[in-house]
């Protein structure tokens, strides 16, 4: 069978790193100081942010919200103020499926927009939510004419097959069938991440919900094939969520 297109699967070392979360190199190591308003701020935005409507965020969000690496030392660093809110009432825990998590209460609110109002220095950097969204387009400006490569290549094998009729065994387009959804399937992702994905804000968590402003115009049947279609088009790099 022609080989045209076919990339080797990279081995285990060679492969990209996961992206699901911030690039590491885009974190900074905690550092001090770091202001009450700004621990509140970051809590407030991550659970604004979540997806999930239960309240409460993971330490881990919190520490990405001030752009911070999250490790044990950094917690460490943090302790004694986030003794400090807990204490004064700003911040309690809960938990959920036995993890930790932090919960801005109502007096964290009232102090916060106090310190907002004041002019205290509460603006975070970039979130999690826009750094995905940025470098998700980034790596589809990097990756889709390689895609349109790869499946070029795969339609000029097809017309080799086609030419060929009943000459060659059935086994070569079963084999063609099973490749050709990989480059389509990323070439519509990265046209969505180029094109389509609209550029999230902080007021709300930027949560695909598979909808599209044309799906009005379509039957109710055909609506829902299209939103099953779109569940990965977020995924530019195969089987990897940047």
């Amino acid at each position: 069978m022609p080989s045209a297109g076919r990339k080797q699967a990279p081995k285990p070392s060679q492969r990209e790193p996961d992206s699901s979360g911030p690039p590491p190199s885009e974190l900074r190591p905690f550092a001090h100081p770091v202001t009450d308003a700004l621990v509140l701020a970051a809590t407030e935005r991550a659970e604004c942010h979540q997806a999930r409507c239960e309240p409460g965020v993971m330490p881990r969000e919190v520490f990405e919200h001030m752009g911070f690496v999250y490790n044990a030392a950094a917690t460490r660093q943090l302790r004694p103020r986030l003794d400090g809110l807990m204490e004064a009432g700003l911040l309690e825990h809960a938990r959920r499926n036995s993890v930790r998590l932090w919960v801005l209460t109502s007096a964290g609110r009232l102090t916060l927009a106090q310190a907002r109002h004041e002019g205290e220095a509460t603006a975070l950097p970039e979130s999690p939510q826009h750094r995905k969204w940025r470098h998700s387009r980034a790596k589809a400006a990097e990756r889709i004419e390689g895609y349109r490569e790869e499946l070029r290549a795969l339609l000029i094998e097809a017309e080799t097959l086609l030419a060929a009729d009943t000459r060659t065994h059935s086994d070569m387009w079963f084999c063609l069938a099973n490749r050709l959804p990989g480059p389509s399937t990323s070439i519509g992702a990265a046209i969505y991440c180029l094109t389509e994905w609209p550029e999230p804000g902080d007021a709300r968590p930027d949560v695909d919900d598979y909808s599209d402003p044309r799906d009005a115009s379509l039957d109710p049947e055909e609506r829902a094939r299209r939103r099953s279609l779109r569940t990965g088009r977020r995924q530019v790099l195969r089987g990897e969520i940047v």
